[in-house]
């Protein structure tokens, strides 16, 4: 029998959002929202995502190499 890893069993039990804000932002990394919005604004220009796309909670895990388990766990 596979072994599956924390992060997909996680994953396959809970139901959670696709897209992160920066309010999202704040929460996750303890910041202020200012400093929150400036670090939403570096993933999404790293991904060179336009004004009104979001951003995934995937891609701001993978940008700041953060356990996608644990952002998800903290929204």
């Amino acid at each position: 029998m596979p072994i599956v890893n924390t992060t997909a069993r996680f994953l396959m039990t809970k139901k959670y959002r696709l897209c992160i804000s920066a309010k999202d932002v704040a929460s996750v990394l303890d910041l202020s929202p200012r400093q929150a919005q400036r670090k939403y604004q570096q993933a999404k220009d790293a991904y060179g995502k336009a004004r009104h796309q979001q951003l995934t909670v995937q891609e701001f895990a993978a940008y700041y190499d953060l356990p996608l388990a644990e952002v998800i766990e903290r929204l």
